[in-house]
């Protein structure tokens, strides 16, 4: 009886033990690197360019996170990119808020980082919204500030005047699953409203995602993961396709994530 009391006690005190270490570790803050080197970039259906190193970097602690992103092309043409995104996340639901800014893409041309102006600017908002479990995940994102408008004409579009705000919607559900060794990812994406439009000399319109609820992105990505180490090198191929505008690409890619 001794014996067993003693054991009770025993147990008892490992298991106090091990709570505060788990808490402990949930509290800590941790820090993540990843380097991505693809074919063809692409995003929600859309060819933003060719052969590209994309770097990423975040930390996060209960929950909270910040993470910076970028892409840059081999070719001296291609366009940089950098993305900050302030996320949190519990229980599997999450909200966050995206910085988006693109050389390339402001008023005058001459690629200033640090210059907010919401329709002069390369700066783009987006909030999301969204659920994650093992089985699935749905997102929901909206761009809220920045040049994301309607033009009605070629002359509003070149000086970016006389705008009515889009709130450029797109609406993803992807599914994961593991199949013959290897790790797969099923995405469908739509837009559920007419998005931002841009329009040429002609005044032709040239939709962000599309005129309409439609379906403008469909992918299919499987993955083998590596290690190499105390590195992790998952190699990844993906079918990428957009059936509102009826274009189909396949790329492929690989990680290099140094730690875990």
């Amino acid at each position: 009886m001794a014996a067993v009391m003693l054991l009770a006690i025993v147990s008892k005190t490992a298991s106090a033990q091990e709570q505060p270490e788990a808490n402990l570790a949930q509290e800590q803050l941790e820090a993540n690197v990843q380097v991505d080197f693809v074919s063809k970039y692409m995003w929600r259906g859309q060819e933003l360019g060719h052969i590209c190193i994309q770097p990423m970097a975040g930390i996060s602690w209960r929950g909270l996170s910040l993470s910076v992103s970028g892409s840059t092309g081999f070719d001296k043409d291609d366009s940089d990119e950098i993305d900050v995104t302030l996320g949190y996340e519990n229980s599997g639901f999450n909200v966050g808020l995206t910085d988006y800014w693109t050389s390339g893409q402001d008023y005058d041309g001459r690629d200033r980082y640090f210059y907010f102006d919401k329709a002069e600017s390369a700066h783009q908002l987006e909030a999301n919204v969204g659920y994650s479990c093992q089985w699935f995940s749905l997102q929901a994102y909206t761009f809220v500030w920045g040049n994301d408008f309607k033009y009605d004409s070629f002359r509003d579009s070149e000086y970016r005047v006389n705008g009515k705000r889009a709130f450029s919607t797109y609406i993803e559900l992807g599914v994961p699953f593991y199949m013959a060794g290897l790790d797969w990812d099923v995405k469908a994406g739509i837009t559920p409203f007419e998005s931002a439009c841009t329009r040429d000399k002609r005044e032709e319109p040239s939709y962000y995602y599309a005129d309409k609820l439609a379906f403008v992105m469909a992918s299919a990505r499987a993955t083998k993961n590596f290690e190499l180490g105390d590195m992790k090198v998952p190699v990844f191929a993906e079918f990428h396709a957009n059936p509102y505008t009826q274009k189909a690409y396949f790329l492929v890619g690989v990680s290099i994530i140094p730690f875990r």
